[in-house]
């Protein structure tokens, strides 16, 4: 929390002249976003009158999360730092399909997660606290027991009735036709009424890489104020830069996913498959800001159980990750219950209910970085270039007009004492630290960092302090006066005790 406190103070001291265009009203962009993926029926139950199919003894069951329950916590994830929030499928679904991605009908909402009006209410009460709300539409399979398959004039809008599906705990499922036009019109007519109806901001389509890129683009054009981001899976970055082209306003970076996951799992391993990654992702992809980039999702184990195959403590391992995450290029997103690591295999065990009266070390942490990602440009617009990369310890810049950030992640088991040449900054300034207070001026020739193990540090390029002259005269000042102030009541008192 001090340490929370001391980035909070210092940060608009070292960039007030930024700042000042920092704090302006929310740009209608989406560069600058931190999203939170939740899923509704794990987050918080804020209405039982819905409940009619929960069962809390049963993880496979209905929890009882819904839309009023997100409202309720909207301060939570503002505290948070979360900018954007992504929901689970929202459409109505068959019995027990709690995730949301067995849908039944597309004209109907799921009656456990509460009416379009109570949607629209918590798109309304986001907006209030500048989050926007963006809900998971699947688009391109459905449950077996979908309203189309009982219409023999639509049989030709699926490929198959019943596939099994992975990961297997989403069972059989029929394959939508993408390549039908009425199967595209329809879905888009459900799209456009729904967003119309709510005020939602956009849909992440889940598994968007199984219809061609083309099949996008018509809703592109239906919904051109919406933000719309297409989940790529099992496609490269050249196939995905295709989707972008079609009209998704943004993809998630599947390449990513695996190599994040090893380097941050344990410690000591190298950053140079992530960091080729996201140098090619500026010359590959349209705008890579966007991009989306997650260590897990619903359909995933949690990344906490790679840390716990690997035999390390969690709170430190993500604390790693986060700060990578939330500082590099692109777009953080974080799945919920990652800021208390949750844990499980993908499916139920993974989609536990969100516990927010457990320990609040990482959430603070996270609320930090968060905070620093907002107020900084630099970290969500600037130019990135890698200075140091070995065995875990990584340095890289972030440049964005006259703001320059260093970041240092320490990802290994020792201490790490490693120099920067000063062609590299300003030798004329020097490195402040935002989230534990280090500082780093320029030497022979070289900054030195020095960072504990398994620790980070966010620097700011600034101006030297120097020696505040006019700060110690005035200290000396009070300091004097208060001793004048003590001498004149020891007299005074010394005269009163005269006989």
């Amino acid at each position: 929390m001090k340490k929370r406190l001391f980035s909070l103070v210092m940060v608009p001291f070292l960039f007030f002249a930024s700042q000042a265009a920092a704090a302006e009203e929310k740009k209608e962009n989406w560069h600058d976003e931190t999203i939170y993926f939740l899923m509704t029926d794990r987050f918080m139950n804020g209405d039982r009158s819905n409940d009619s199919q929960t069962d809390n003894n049963n993880l496979s069951a209905y929890q009882g999360g819904d839309f009023k329950g997100i409202q309720e916590k909207l301060e939570y994830l503002q505290e948070l730092g979360v900018t954007s929030i992504v929901i689970s499928p929202v459409f109505e679904n068959e019995a027990g399909a709690y995730h949301g991605y067995s849908v039944t009908d597309y004209s109907k909402l799921n009656p456990q997660f509460g009416s379009r009006q109570e949607l629209a209410m918590l798109a309304d009460k986001a907006h209030e606290k500048n989050i926007r709300v963006i809900v998971d539409f699947p688009a391109t399979r459905v449950s077996t027991e979908h309203v189309w398959l009982k219409d023999t004039e639509k049989a030709d809008w699926f490929t198959e009735t019943s596939v099994v599906q992975q990961p297997d705990w989403l069972g059989e499922m029929a394959l939508l036709n993408t390549a039908n036009f009425d199967v595209q019109a329809a879905l888009i007519q459900s799209a456009v009424q729904l967003a119309d109806q709510t005020g939602i901001d956009g849909y992440f389509f889940s598994n968007a890489s199984a219809a061609e890129p083309e099949f996008w683009a018509e809703f592109d054009k239906a919904m051109p104020n919406l933000h719309l981001i297409g989940e790529m899976m099992d496609v490269s970055m050249q196939e995905a830069a295709a989707y972008e082209g079609a009209g998704l306003d943004a993809v998630t970076s599947s390449w990513l996913q695996k190599p994040l996951r090893q380097q941050f799992a344990t410690v000591d391993r190298s950053s140079k498959e992530v960091k080729e990654l996201l140098l090619e992702e500026e010359t590959v992809l349209n705008d890579p800001t966007t991009a989306i980039h997650a260590t897990d999702s619903a359909l995933t184990d949690r990344f906490t159980l790679d840390m716990a195959n690997e035999n390390m403590f969690p709170g430190a391992r993500w604390r790693m990750a986060l700060t990578y995450m939330y500082t590099a290029p692109g777009t953080p997103a974080v799945f919920y219950g990652s800021e208390i690591a949750q844990n499980g295999e993908s499916g139920p065990e993974s989609h536990g209910l969100m516990n927010f009266r457990t320990d609040q070390e990482l959430t603070d942490y996270i609320k930090q970085i968060a905070a620093l990602r907002q107020e900084l440009p630099a970290l969500r617009h600037g130019a990135y270039e890698p200075l140091y990369d070995q065995d875990g310890m990584s340095v890289f810049k972030r440049e964005f007009e006259d703001e320059t950030i260093v970041v240092a992640i320490n990802n290994t088991g020792e201490t790490q004492n490693i120099t920067i040449p000063v062609s590299e900054l300003d030798e004329k300034k020097e490195l402040r630290g935002l989230l534990n207070g280090d500082m780093a001026r320029a030497a022979d020739g070289e900054f030195t960092i020095i960072l504990d193990r398994e620790e980070a540090e966010i620097y700011a390029l600034a101006q030297k302090t120097g020696v505040n002259y006019a700060f110690i005269a005035a200290m000396a000042a009070v300091w004097i006066v208060f001793v004048l102030f003590l001498y004149i009541v020891w007299r005074r008192g010394k005269k009163a005790v005269k006989p």
